[in-house]
C-alpha cells in the first residue's frame, strides 16, 4: 500500500473519514458503524479522521468503542473550533479556553491518552490565529497532542501559523469539482512539507455515482441545503458525471477510484479522506491508491468534470461565509 507522510509518521495513502456514520448522510446505527470501522481497519486504512462537532461527540464516542482496542493500529485525528454552544446549536469558537475544553472532551470520548493530530476545524475571526495556534502549541507541550493541524484556512492564516510552529497538515475540500486548494495552498504546502488532507475526495458521493436522485435522499441529508445538489444545477452536473463515468469505463476502473486516482498524482503531499458507512465503497475507495495510470490518463480524469464546468457553490453563502479561505469572495459584498 502506497504511503503518505503526516508529520513525522507515514499513513495509508488514503485515509478514512469517520464523519458520515455520525451525522450528514442516511442514518447509521451503531453496530453497522462498529463493523465499518474495524472492516477499514482490517483492509488497510491506517489513518481514522473525526471532530467534536460529528454528531456533537457522538462520533469520537462511537470510535472509541469500535476501535479503542486497535489503537495502536491508527494514526488519529479530531478537531477543535466548532462545538455545540448553550442552545444545542453548531457555533465557531476559537477562544483558548474553549478549546482546551474541547480537547479535554475529546480525550475523554477517544479514551485515549493523546490525540496525533489535533485541528482547529474553523479560524474564529474574532479570535486572533496567534491566540488559537497558541493554545494548540500548549497542548502539543503538555502531551495531550502530537501534531497541529488547521482547516479551511486563508494562505495569511497559514502563514501566521507558520511563523510560530510548524503545521503538519492543513485540511480542505479538494476533489475533481472543488479546486480551491489549488494554487497558494498546495504551494505552501509543499514547501512547508505539510500534509494536505483532502476531505470530500469523491465529492460528497457525487463522483461515485451513489446520488442519482435527490428525492430518494433522507430529508435530513445535507446535500439538499447544497446548491451542486438542488434542480437544474443537479441535472446539468449529472451530464458531466456521465462523461466521468464512460472514461472511468474506458479505463476498467469505477468514478470513484478516478477521481481518488486523479486526486493522488496532483502532489506527493495529498491524503485523501473519503468516508462511507459501506465497506465494499471503503475498499473500493482504497483500491484507488494501488492504481498506475498514465499521464494521458490522468488528464483525460480531470477534464471531466472541472469547477469551471460544475453548475453551483460548493455550499450555500451562508455556510461560505463563515470559511476562512472563502471570506475574501464577500469583502465588501
Amino acid at each position: 500500500m502506497k504511503q503518505v507522510q503526516l508529520g513525522d509518521w507515514s499513513v495509508s495513502a488514503i485515509g478514512y473519514g469517520c464523519m458520515g456514520l455520525s451525522q450528514a448522510y442516511e442514518p447509521c446505527g451503531e453496530e453497522d458503524g462498529i463493523h465499518t470501522l474495524n472492516a477499514v481497519l482490517d483492509m488497510g486504512y491506517t489513518h481514522l479522521d473525526t471532530a467534536a462537532m460529528y454528531g456533537f461527540g457522538a462520533n469520537e464516542q462511537l470510535l472509541s468503542r469500535a476501535v479503542g482496542h486497535r489503537r495502536s493500529e491508527f494514526f488519529l485525528a479530531s478537531k477543535c473550533g466548532l462545538y455545540r454552544n448553550a442552545e444545542g446549536q453548531r457555533q465557531i469558537n476559537g477562544r483558548p479556553e474553549m478549546l482546551r475544553q474541547t480537547c479535554e472532551d475529546s480525550l475523554r470520548r477517544l479514551k485515549t491518552d493523546v490525540i496525533d493530530l489535533y485541528y482547529l476545524h474553523r479560524k474564529d475571526p474574532n479570535v486572533p490565529t496567534e491566540d488559537s495556534v497558541g493554545t494548540l502549541m500548549d497542548l502539543r507541550d503538555q502531551g495531550k497532542i502530537r501534531f497541529i493541524g488547521l482547516s479551511e484556512v486563508a494562505p495569511d492564516t497559514l502563514r501566521t501559523a507558520l511563523s510560530m510552529t510548524p503545521i503538519a497538515a492543513l485540511q480542505s475540500e479538494y476533489s475533481l469539482w472543488t479546486r480551491n486548494p489549488e494554487g497558494e495552498i498546495l504551494a505552501l504546502c509543499e514547501a512547508h512539507q505539510i500534509t494536505l488532507v483532502a476531505y470530500s475526495p469523491v465529492a460528497r458521493g457525487f463522483l461515485g455515482g451513489v446520488v442519482r436522485d435527490m428525492s430518494a435522499l433522507g430529508a435530513k441529508d445535507i446535500r439538499h441545503a447544497m446548491p451542486r445538489f438542488q434542480g437544474d444545477n443537479f441535472t446539468q452536473n449529472m451530464e458531466r458525471f456521465a462523461a466521468l463515468e464512460a472514461v472511468s469505463q474506458d479505463l476498467g476502473i469505477t468514478p470513484a477510484q478516478a477521481g481518488l486516482a486523479w486526486l493522488l498524482a496532483q502532489s506527493d503531499s495529498i491524503l485523501p479522506i473519503p468516508g462511507t458507512r459501506f465497506v465494499a465503497r471503503a475498499r473500493e475507495n482504497l483500491q484507488a491508491a494501488t492504481l498506475v495510470l498514465s499521464s494521458d490518463a490522468i488528464s483525460r480524469i480531470g477534464d471531466t468534470i472541472r469547477p469551471e464546468v460544475i453548475s453551483g457553490e460548493r455550499y450555500n453563502e451562508t455556510t461560505l461565509r463563515e470559511i476562512d479561505s472563502e471570506k475574501h469572495r464577500f469583502i465588501g459584498a
